[in-house]
């Protein structure tokens, strides 16, 4: 898995992700369409090296923290 820099949008999709938020979800949230984000999502996944759940919520510990955790919505 790599350890490259994610910007604070990868950042922001990948938290979301390992909260299995849907696509829609997320771009609801964060703005865009669900085909946005799906275009997104295959990008950093493929930057991490990462696809299975696991490793998708492994990568948001390591890499997607914050400062104040107020929860995935």
């Amino acid at each position: 898995m790599s350890e490259l820099p994610l910007s604070p949008r990868e950042k922001q999709l990948l938290r979301r992700l390992a909260a299995e938020k849907t696509d829609a979800q997320i771009a609801e949230r964060l703005g865009g369409t669900a085909s946005q984000v799906g275009q997104q999502r295959a990008r950093l996944l493929a930057k991490l090296g990462v696809s299975s759940p696991d490793e998708i919520a492994d990568a948001a510990e390591r890499l997607a923290s914050w400062r104040t955790y107020r929860g995935v919505t």
